[in-house]
């Protein structure tokens, strides 16, 4: 498109939202963004300086913010993901959705593009998740949803993600918001570093202690990803979801060398490719391991991101 597309970033986090347009190619403004952690927005501000801060979206006035055509938001996922507590609308952070409401109901972008976890389409959320589709349609959204998995778009990453796209003009019968599926031509082992730090690695104990708990044969060909929470090895060359890393659910297991097995952490380099990134597109400033690998946990695949961008502006 040649016009420039106005975007407000809402839960910001590392700035998915921006990332993704700029994948895609697509000429966009960001003229604000939300980010209530202040790890975030640090992080945020390092890859997308000078762009106006709004701070936490409850304390928002939708007068305050100059106008947009596009809100976007991974609003938090929490309460209705498997790794978390599951409470829905009982856990506080699952009214946030309002916040949305209240914002675009007053601005009118025509578009919106939200994520979160599968979670919120089970069973056990589908009168939260009804309650937000009729919410868009009550402020004059056409609404499309999928959820998505990073795995379908040419990245390893067994990602499933509901995207929820909103627009003030009707849609065609026609549309999808699906991109076109893309075989995976790499595996897990060709997203890792070539010289991981010696720090990510675990010491016999601790290798042993994996043994016990898990029972799986660490006797692998090629390095491959341990899900930890199945207790399994991913022989097919993908790896599970990233999370924050105080859920400890994956490990990186190498061929042994001398009959002694090989098994490690992520590193922070390992998580952004398999969030999107290429080597060198990402600024990780001087933040720590623990915020860094909690921002890539939370965040957008930027690859899929592009990919819905273009799906919408195309």
């Amino acid at each position: 498109m040649k016009k420039k597309i106005r975007v407000f970033e809402a839960f910001a986090g590392y700035g998915g939202a921006s990332f993704g347009l700029k994948k895609a190619k697509i000429s966009h403004e960001v003229i604000g963004y939300s980010e209530f952690d202040k790890y975030a927005s640090e992080i945020f501000e390092l890859n997308n300086p000078n762009i106006p801060a709004f701070g936490d979206i409850t304390l928002i006035n939708p007068k305050d913010i100059p106008d947009f055509d596009l809100f976007t938001g991974g609003f938090p996922c929490q309460p209705f993901s498997s790794a978390g507590l599951g409470k829905g609308e009982l856990d506080i952070r699952g009214t946030l959705f309002y916040d949305i409401i209240r914002i675009c109901e007053e601005k009118k972008p025509k578009h919106i593009l939200l994520e979160n976890v599968k979670g919120l389409t089970t069973k056990r959320h589908k009168d939260t998740f009804a309650k937000i589709l009729k919410e868009l349609n009550r402020i004059g959204y056409f609404i499309s949803w999928k959820v998505l998995n990073s795995k379908d778009y040419g990245n390893v990453q067994n990602r499933e993600r509901l995207w929820i796209y909103g627009c003030l003009d009707k849609l065609p019968i026609d549309f999808d918001l699906t991109p076109k599926k893309i075989i995976l031509k790499k595996r897990f082992k060709d997203y890792l570093d070539d010289k991981p730090d010696f720090n990510l690695f675990l010491n016999e104990k601790q290798i042993l202690r994996l043994e016990e708990l898990h029972k799986v044969d660490f006797n692998v060909k090629e390095s491959l990803c341990l899900d930890i929470y199945n207790k399994k090895i991913r022989d097919d060359g993908t790896c599970i979801t990233i999370t924050e890393p105080h859920h400890n659910s994956l490990r990186v297991v190498h061929p042994p060398i001398n009959n002694k097995f090989i098994i490690r952490k992520l590193s922070i380099s390992e998580h952004y490719r398999l969030m999107g990134f290429a080597d060198g597109e990402f600024n990780f400033g001087n933040q720590s391991y623990q915020q860094l690998c909690k921002r890539a946990g939370n965040g957008w695949d930027i690859n899929i991101a592009a990919k819905i961008f273009k799906k919408i502006f195309n």
